[in-house]
């Protein structure tokens, strides 16, 4: 489903942010999203960035330790920090970006859903691949435009999903999943995630770590700046004209 084109399209983008706290402890209730954030710890460590498997390809290969490098600054400007070397994070950090359908978050009959049938990432089975939305609560008030954000969550979109996970104390145990941030923007046909990616996490890091209680945020940023390289000039002498 190709998104529809809007009039200013051509100089902002529509940036779509999904983010939740999945370990609430008892703890925490009354706290604000900051403390919560602060409780699950930011001393970190990327465990993998990864591309999901889809059907169509991207405009252009991705680059993901470009990915990466940009995902560390903006950490660092959020007051996370980066695990020294010889010591052991509080959380350790997953990252999967591409292009697909995902989860309506709109819709209560939305399930979880693996997009291009990814199934590991850094070693860690499903959950980190499945991309999901807030079913909860999400037709209590419907307000103003529901029905058009319904519509425009439908249409295929680039995401880079940042998920959270407690480091295990014990080898044998199974990772448990802090948070997740899902950042999108549509029309996957005609962007290219290398040059998008930027603002994207620029975007939605402010929300690392933190509950965002409706089923979506939109954010209209600038589109990033294009450039040409123009080469040496040629003069270039008009044809002869007919009949000299």
């Amino acid at each position: 489903m190709a998104s529809p084109a809007r009039a200013d399209q051509a100089v902002e983008m529509d940036i779509g942010v999904r983010s939740a706290v999945l370990d609430k402890p008892e703890k925490l209730t009354g706290k604000s999203n900051m403390q919560q954030a602060d409780e699950h710890g930011k001393v970190y460590g990327i465990l993998a960035v990864q591309p999901v498997a889809s059907e169509v390809k991207l405009v252009k290969p991705v680059d993901a330790n470009a990915i990466m490098q940009l995902l560390h600054h903006e950490l660092n400007a959020h007051g996370f920090q980066r695990v020294e070397k010889g010591k052991h994070p509080e959380i350790l950090l997953t990252v999967l970006y591409g292009r697909g359908y995902l989860v309506n978050p709109y819709r209560t009959d939305s399930g979880p859903e693996t997009p291009g049938g990814a199934s590991s990432v850094g070693g860690i089975d499903a959950p980190t691949t499945t991309i999901t939305g807030m079913p909860t609560q999400l037709f209590k008030e419907k307000g103003t435009g529901f029905e058009a954000k319904s519509q425009k969550a439908q249409y295929e979109k680039l995401f880079i999903r940042v998920t959270a996970w407690r480091y295990p104390t014990d080898p044998k145990a199974k990772l448990k999943q802090l948070w997740y941030t899902t950042i999108t923007v549509d029309d996957p046909d005609h962007r290219d995630l290398n040059g998008v990616a930027a603002e994207m996490l620029r975007q939605g890091s402010q929300y690392f770590g933190k509950q965002i209680d409706e089923p979506e945020i939109d954010i209209y940023a600038p589109l990033p700046e294009g450039h040409v390289n123009v080469g040496t000039p040629e003069v270039v002498e008009p044809p002869a004209a007919k009949g000299k």
